[in-house]
């Protein structure tokens, strides 16, 4: 039987200790800011990771990040993959990294996703307790997991965790939410994040250096605030009174970019590109707001296409529905098409929330899979 709730109610840190002390096997997905996060557990542990972000897993910029490969051989790397070569084999036979740089530096990067979880206290989460293996996920999202050749021990993550939301309260009182900008003063470190400072050569929101590094939020807080504590970086507000997000940077490319998309009914695709923005800036206020806004000008133009009176109706045989690839959740949903409830019935009755089922009913609709019929009860 699946579990379900929001973080509010359950700490993500309680959730994961229950399936580590159980040693539970499943798909925990994880919804925070419009964006879904997928977690495999084996017996407690975890052995897969998955991200509706579209900047998940890129091996060739996480190696550049990293300091495995330089610029020229990832050029070199990229030239030889269009030709249908997996990145991974035209790395080794180039001679850039070895097999064990490459999973050493994948394994990191999928144990700061999963950590980064951890800065989340609001949004919703849903177990199932089927192993891994068992397609819980669509052919679609099956694609988006990561799967780990070593598991990652759910103890420690647990343990870091707590370590580091302690230490994100210390950077927060050096670099608290508002309109500030960092950057590097005169000095020498070796540290990556105060050589792309010194590289830029000017102020810059800590969500666009994070964009411009690719490395993790924490990671990047981490280096400014060691940083800053030996003088060689500055938090700056030349645009006192202005949010950041104001000024000319990659993440507010993303923003306007989403504002695009909103305008064009791309919701699904703007909140892709805004979930992006407030992971790599949480204090940008016109991403929150666009976000906030987001859901609701989404519900709005879904009840326009599945309108709440109407019946949704099951048009393909039950047992020809797995020829859809279907998620867990809309095979869930599917299974509740008696022919009986409306939508606005559909949108209380099931654990699945008001957007979802509107965004399942949506796509059910277009993929003629239910027909829309008046309610002969109305």
């Amino acid at each position: 039987m699946p579990l379900f709730g929001t973080l509010d109610t359950m700490q993500l840190a309680d959730l994961v200790q229950w399936i580590h002390g159980s040693k539970l096997d499943g798909i925990l997905t994880i919804t925070a800011d419009m964006e879904e996060t997928y977690l495999g557990f084996d017996r407690g542990d975890i052995v897969a990771v998955g991200s509706g972000d579209p900047l998940r897993l890129d091996l060739g910029q996480l190696l550049l990040s990293h300091n495995v490969i330089s610029e020229q051989q990832l050029k070199s790397a990229l030239e030889e993959a269009k030709n249908a070569h997996s990145m991974p084999d035209v790395l080794l036979r180039q001679g850039a990294a070895s097999h064990e740089e490459m999973e050493r530096v994948r394994q990191e990067h999928l144990f700061e996703m999963v950590l980064d979880l951890f800065f989340r206290d609001e949004g919703s989460f849903h177990f199932s307790t089927m192993r891994p293996a068992d397609h819980l996920l669509s052919p679609h999202e099956m694609s988006r997991m990561d799967t780990l050749t070593s598991p990652i021990s759910t103890k420690n993550v647990i343990i870091e965790a707590m370590k580091r939301l302690d230490d994100w309260q210390r950077f927060r009182g050096i670099f608290p939410a508002g309109n500030m900008v960092v950057r590097a003063m005169a000095g020498e470190s070796s540290d990556p994040v105060y050589r792309e400072l010194r590289e830029y050569g000017s102020p810059i929101s800590i969500g666009d250096l994070c964009l411009r590094i690719g490395h993790g939020r924490f990671r990047v807080y981490n280096s400014l605030f060691d940083l800053h504590a030996i003088g060689l970086v500055e938090i700056d507000e030349l645009w006192e009174g202005k949010d950041v997000s104001e000024t000319i940077g990659p993440v507010s490319m993303l923003v306007d970019s989403a504002r695009l998309l909103i305008d064009e009914k791309q919701f699904d695709e703007a909140r892709e590109v805004l979930s992006t923005a407030t992971n790599l800036d949480p204090d940008n206020r016109d991403a929150r707001e666009l976000l906030r806004g987001l859901r609701a000008s989404q519900i709005e133009y879904l009840y326009g296409q599945i309108p709440p009176h109407k019946v949704p109706v099951l048009v393909v045989p039950r047992e020809k529905l797995h020829r859809y690839g279907l998620s867990q959740r809309e095979t869930y949903l599917a299974s509740r098409l008696v022919g009986k409830w409306d939508v606005a019935t559909l949108v209380v009755a099931t654990p699945l929330g008001e957007l979802e089922t509107l965004r399942i009913l949506s796509k059910f609709s277009h993929a003629q899979i239910v027909k829309l019929e008046i309610n002969s009860r109305a």
